[in-house]
């Protein structure tokens, strides 16, 4: 398992492996959590799933223009006392294209274990489906996020439960939950159904039992 830190607010977990130097935090090729809690009062958190990470660290200096977004809707809705950034598959890449061919299954399931971590300290949450058409980008980004049975890969969606509320704030041409950087200031999160995506909402609710 990876590096865990948790400094002022923020929580960053990674693993130590080709490393550079961002804001004072450690970058390296693969990461697993990136989040910050900012409010102790307010005990809902939003979870945001992406594809995969680029080059963020805690901080706000750290962050990229997409976790920047995250956590700007967070902050700016007084229901949110934290945000979290994860993703379908932990390898950094700025470009998707540059995604592995074929899926490292450890740190798969480091991901998988440090997401189980996450939620095991989280009651109460809005989990932002954000990762856009770049699902598409590899054919085992599908089965990572909703596991697939005949290759024994589990899943990050069945690691969440009913306490859990999947929201989007559009939907994509192709019928995917548009990626967090083309999101407005007047734009807010919405059930799956009513952002039209009617699909994925069925797929998530049989998963986790709805």
């Amino acid at each position: 398992m990876g590096k865990k830190i948790i400094k002022e607010g923020w929580l960053y977990e990674y693993e130590e492996k080709a490393k550079y130097r961002i804001n004072g935090y450690e970058v390296t090729g693969v990461r697993y959590v990136l989040g910050e809690q900012f409010n102790t009062s307010c005990k809902k958190t939003l979870i945001c799933i992406g594809i995969n990470p680029s080059t963020a660290v805690p901080g706000d200096r750290g962050l990229d223009n997409t976790v920047r977004n995250v956590q700007k809707y967070a902050k700016s809705k007084k229901e949110y006392g934290a945000w979290y950034m994860l993703n379908v598959y932990p390898q950094r890449a700025t470009n998707p294209d540059d995604m592995d061919i074929e899926p490292d299954m450890e740190i798969h399931r480091n991901n998988l274990a440090a997401i189980k971590n996450l939620l095991s300290e989280i009651k109460e949450a809005d989990v932002w489906c954000a990762w856009g058409n770049i699902i598409r980008k590899r054919k085992y980004l599908y089965e990572l996020l909703f596991g697939n049975t005949e290759k024994r890969i589990d899943g990050i969606i069945g690691l969440f439960n009913t306490n859990y509320h999947f929201k989007a704030y559009d939907s994509t041409v192709k019928g995917c939950p548009k990626h967090p950087l083309v999101i407005s200031n007047d734009d807010e999160l919405k059930d799956l159904a009513e952002a039209g995506l009617i699909e994925l909402n069925n797929d998530i609710n049989k998963i986790i039992g709805k």
